[in-house]
């Protein structure tokens, strides 16, 4: 313990001047009275209480002298000296990426990383501020020149993964924005910065805290893909041991929680091994997984989509030739056939027909033009609905002469005049379809810009049309192609949990966790999965370090003072006081 103000024991002086006054202190005079029969009964009482009255009359005095001590005390200031953090404003930065999931003693680097900040916390002074950021692919200031320690301990304690790869690039530019010159000290908490990835900092004193791990023990599945292969789909994948022991684990590969393959696979300390899976049922996606207990359990799986790419688009000879070419513009083949039997069970291309009437059991995704029948007058100004087909597509210019009223309870107008539709899309024979209900030959459309965009939507949405959304890596954010597009949409993971629900009108974020995840609303069921960034499917570390080391030794701060004991001395003097008080009464009382 140390003292602040050792000057105020002068006051020792004055303590000693008390204590001479009590030496002079009234005596008593001897006086006779005429009988002692009061003081028989005040006799008895000292009996009853008699180690109370052998110190009520200096009671007093040994309270009086511990108050002023106590007082001369909480003068002099006393503190427990302890090395404080050194800058006027601390930068905390904590990598939040995948890597950062990885075991660490009990819990793990993250979890680890945090328990060190939350110890430096306890050593800021009261004349510093601290900023805390998170790293991770899109770097964000949580707390901003805060210096209510209570707060930064809060905002520490609830970072959590984000199981994205860290972008140090646009985390330090940031940090370099808000740092002071020979004033800031930049704490970094990770596992693998190095000193090339912090060159906009390098002019700053910066401590980085990597959580070194000499042995980690980490089994990955690299890279995971699938194709086409004859009647069936073949898949590849590639496994890396990065510890530095044998490994025997069992490797499976399923789908919508079905087992279609399984194996188990030996490793070479540090080696990969290719695994080449034949044979696998045609599916939307396909889930690798390796059932290891290693430190690093996040890389252990990898989906892949089996996406079947339409670039064919089969037709009759009667279909109109801008539409021909148009399609062929945007790169399609487009076959055209002088049969519709001879191509309309087909697999893996589109349809474009025409005529009045649908041909039966149409096998794959389809445009169908009405070119025959009873035509009505367009009376009404184009209007057209925020929809995917549409966009940067202005059909209002358009001018149509007539339209056939053709309407079907599962199709959707997305473009009419008045009551008649003139493009509805939806389904027919769970295949998604468009209509357009006017002849070419009614209208101006083909000379406008619009013309050949709107056939590029059509070929977007008619492939893309399957039960499986997509491929996506942890928390990105992307705009997805529904079909429905006004109702609320709910996020599942494979346990069946509610993970997140959102709307259109919000826009869809991926979920954090890597994983395959449904997503549905009152009508439809659809997948989608979440694979990690392969920058993070490796967990080894870098060694800590520091930069600038003496740049900050003026402004170090080398004690804190602990106010707490100023007020606890304080509040025993009042308590000795009121004691004082007792003493005086009671005595008084007597």
């Amino acid at each position: 313990m140390h003292l602040a103000n050792p000057y105020y024991f002068l006051l020792l002086f004055l303590i000693g001047l008390f204590i001479l006054l009590y030496f002079f202190r009234k005596k008593y005079t001897k006086q006779i009275i005429p009988s002692n029969l009061l003081w028989e009964e005040v006799l008895k009482e000292m009996k009853a209480s008699s180690w109370l009255h052998k110190w009520q009359n200096n009671v007093l005095f040994w309270l009086q002298l511990i108050c002023l001590l106590l007082l001369m005390l909480a003068l002099v200031g006393p503190y427990f000296a302890k090395e404080a953090i050194k800058g006027e404003q601390i930068i905390f930065m904590f990598d939040t990426s995948a890597s950062m999931a990885a075991k660490e003693n009990a819990s793990n680097r993250l979890e680890e990383s945090k328990a060190a900040a939350l110890e430096m916390m306890e050593r800021i002074q009261q004349n510093q501020s601290v900023t805390v950021l998170e790293v991770n692919d899109h770097p964000k200031i949580l707390l901003h020149d805060e210096s209510d320690r209570y707060k930064v301990s809060a905002a520490i304690k609830d970072i959590e993964l984000s199981y994205t790869h860290e972008d140090w690039q646009s985390a330090t530019e940031l940090t370099a924005s808000l740092a002071k010159e020979g004033k800031t000290a930049i704490h970094i908490f990770s596992d693998g910065v190095e000193k090339e990835r912090i060159q906009s900092i390098n002019s700053f004193y910066v401590e980085v805290h990597n959580q070194e791990q000499e042995k980690p023990d980490n089994i990955s599945i690299l890279s995971f893909g699938v194709s086409k292969n004859g009647d069936g789909v073949a898949g590849i994948a590639m496994v890396e041991n990065q510890s530095d022991s044998l490994k025997t684990i069992p490797f499976q590969v399923e789908s919508e929680k079905t087992v279609l393959y399984q194996q188990e696979i030996e490793l070479q300390p540090k080696e990969r091994k290719i695994i080449a899976i034949n044979d696998l049922p045609e599916k939307s996606y396909y889930n690798a997984k390796l059932t290891a207990t290693d430190d690093y359990v996040i890389d252990n799986r990898q989906t892949a989509v089996f996406n079947r790419q339409i670039t064919t688009m089969y037709t009759d000879k009667e279909m109109n030739p801008f539409l021909v070419k148009g399609f062929e513009a945007i790169g399609l083949r487009v076959i055209q056939m002088e049969d519709k039997t001879e191509f309309l069970t087909k697999q893996d291309s589109i349809f474009l027909l025409s005529g009045s009437t649908l041909p039966e059991n149409i096998g794959a995704p389809f445009v169908f033009f009405f070119t025959d029948g009873k035509k009505e007058e367009l009376q009404t100004e184009i209007e057209q609905s925020e929809d995917e087909l549409l966009l940067h597509v202005d059909m209002k210019d358009v001018f149509i002469a007539s339209a056939i009223k053709q309407t079907m309870e599962s199709m959707k107008p997305i473009v009419k005049s008045g009551e008649l539709p003139l493009i509805q899309k939806g389904e027919v024979n769970n295949q998604p379809a468009i209509f357009i209900q006017f002849d070419l030959k009614d209208s101006d459309w083909p000379l406008h810009p619009s013309f050949p965009i709107l056939l590029y939507n059509m070929y977007q949405w008619l492939s893309s049309q399957s039960n499986y959304v997509g491929d996506f890596q942890p928390l990105e954010s992307r705009t997805i192609s529904l079909t429905n597009q006004e109702s609320d949409w709910d996020i599942y993971n494979e346990n069946d949990q509610l993970v997140d629900s959102f709307s259109m009108e919000d826009g869809f974020q991926a979920p954090k966790l890597p994983g395959v995840y449904q997503l549905t609303n009152d009508s439809e069921l659809l997948y989608f999965s979440v694979n990690l960034d392969d920058r993070e499917k490796t967990i080894e570390s870098q060694k800590s370090f520091i930069l600038n080391e003496t740049q900050l030794k003026e402004n170090q701060v080398t004690k804190t003072e602990s106010d707490w004991l100023w007020y606890v001395l304080c509040l025993l003097v009042l308590i000795i006081l009121c004691l004082e008080w007792e003493v005086y009464r009671r005595a008084n009382r007597v």
